[in-house]
C-alpha cells in the first residue's frame, strides 16, 4: 500500500471519524480516529494536510477507508504507543 498526500475534508471529533481526499484516490476516503497517529488522540482539522494509506472497503457510503493517517513529518504509526492514539501503562507492586 502506497502512502498518498491528501487533505482533511471534514472531521467530526464527537463521532471520531472524518473524510479525506487526495488526487491519487478515486473518490473520498473514510477515516476513523484509531487510524490517526499523533499526540492529539486521533483528531484532525478540516483543511489539514495529511499522508495516508487506504484500502478499498465500503464504509458509511465511501468506497475507500484509511488504514493509517499521519501529519507530514510525523513518523509514529497508529497504535504504537509512541505519541499515538493508544498508550497505556500498568505498574503492579507487591508487598
Amino acid at each position: 500500500m502506497d502512502e498518498v498526500a491528501g487533505t482533511v475534508v471534514s472531521w467530526d471529533a464527537e463521532e471520531g471519524w472524518g473524510v479525506l481526499t487526495s488526487p491519487s484516490v478515486p473518490g473520498e476516503v473514510w477515516a476513523h480516529f484509531s487510524a490517526v497517529a499523533g499526540p492529539s488522540y486521533g483528531s484532525l482539522n478540516e483543511g489539514e494536510a495529511v499522508l495516508f494509506t487506504y484500502e478499498r472497503a465500503r464504509q458509511d457510503g465511501y468506497d475507500h477507508r484509511a488504514v493509517s493517517v499521519r501529519r507530514p513529518g510525523q513518523t509514529d504509526a497508529p497504535g504504537t504507543g509512541k505519541a499515538g492514539p493508544y498508550s497505556s501503562r500498568l505498574e503492579i507492586t507487591f508487598d
